[in-house]
């Protein structure tokens, strides 16, 4: 029954990967496709497909299957099914950076670095200040996450409060909102790499995982190092969140809400769960672009789609759970 469900979501995600190469504001006929494909098609059609969909689906495809993943993993580490990959403050740290390189005028690249930099600074600014509190490691975390997130709160109001009303501050609430709209190949070089190896380094450690699952002192009994593969599996699961967020900006949700659905059809077990985890994701993000660059004369950011679609699963999942006589 699983693998039939698995087929059923890779299914889904080949569906929503050839709508998006087909659909946009520049028509693309089943003609035109095949043109590209044989090499007839030199003009517009070739140009639109090749330097503007194609990196678009791809780029779209991985940021979905590392922020699922992400997610997957602190609530795995955490035990908690309510945390997100912005919980220990990668998200609010990146976007202080990106805030930072728009007031100094830097470029699309300059601000995906500055986000990607700031990203990790406050993750490690977040560990560093767990470990100076002490106590129990993932309530520390998490209480350190929140004055990670507050701080750099803080320092995004301040900077928006200095930005240019006319053209930086625009700038950077857009970016604030998550879009794919400058989609390019230069991206998908940057982002690919460390999607890649971030999640086949998790995948090789979800045996470590499940066992970390069993609790803290289970875990040290049959010889694992839990201090060690908590900090690295974080550590990766932030790359993750990182790499999308210094790409495409802010984009809600899918880090919280895919997890939970992955988990209610192919339980907890991370060996069952991870590739329908990273599938799940692409195939969710990918739809949400989609609409978002096909609803309207004018992109929606993709943020606000994946914001409330994921509010509303959530909320049926908790009227569902409760029913049960659980939360979740």
């Amino acid at each position: 029954m699983k693998q039939k469900k698995f087929w059923a979501l890779a299914g889904i995600l080949l569906s929503a990967v050839a709508v998006s190469i087909y659909v946009g504001r520049y028509p693309l006929t089943l003609q035109d496709l095949w043109a590209i494909f044989t090499g007839t098609e030199k003009g517009m059609g070739q140009r639109v497909f090749l330097q503007i969909r194609l990196p678009r689906t791809f780029l779209v495809l991985f940021c979905g299957a590392a922020l699922s993943v992400s997610g997957m993993i602190y609530q795995h580490i955490f035990r908690n099914p309510l945390v997100s990959p912005d919980v220990l403050g990668v998200t609010s740290g990146a976007s202080v950076g990106a805030a930072f390189a728009i007031l100094l005028g830097g470029r699309a690249q300059m601000i995906g670095i500055s986000a990607f930099g700031a990203g990790l600074l406050a993750v490690l600014f977040t560990m560093a200040l767990a470990r100076a509190v002490g106590g129990q490691p993932k309530v520390s975390l998490l209480i350190s996450g929140i004055v990670t997130g507050a701080m750099s709160g803080a320092f995004l109001m301040l900077m928006k409060y200095a930005a240019d009303p006319a053209e930086q501050l625009p700038s950077i609430d857009y970016w604030l909102m998550g879009s794919f709209h400058t989609a390019g190949w230069k991206d998908v070089r940057l982002t690919v790499p460390v999607v890649c190896l971030s999640t086949a380094v998790l995948w090789a450690m979800r045996w470590k995982l499940s066992i970390l699952a069993l609790g803290d002192e289970e875990a040290k009994t049959l010889g694992l190092g839990v201090e060690k593969v908590r900090i690295g599996a974080t550590l990766l699961a932030t790359l993750l969140a990182a790499a999308v967020v210094s790409v495409a900006g802010t984009v809600s949700w899918v880090g919280l809400i895919v997890p939970h659905l992955i988990r209610l059809i192919w339980g907890g077990d991370l060996r069952e769960s991870f590739g329908p985890c990273i599938l799940g994701g692409a195939a969710f993000l990918l739809i949400a672009d989609l609409i978002a660059r096909s609803l309207t004369a004018a992109e929606i950011p993709v943020s606000i789609l994946t914001s409330l679609s994921g509010a509303v699963l959530l909320a049926i999942l908790l009227i569902q759970s409760r029913r049960k006589g659980g939360w979740l």
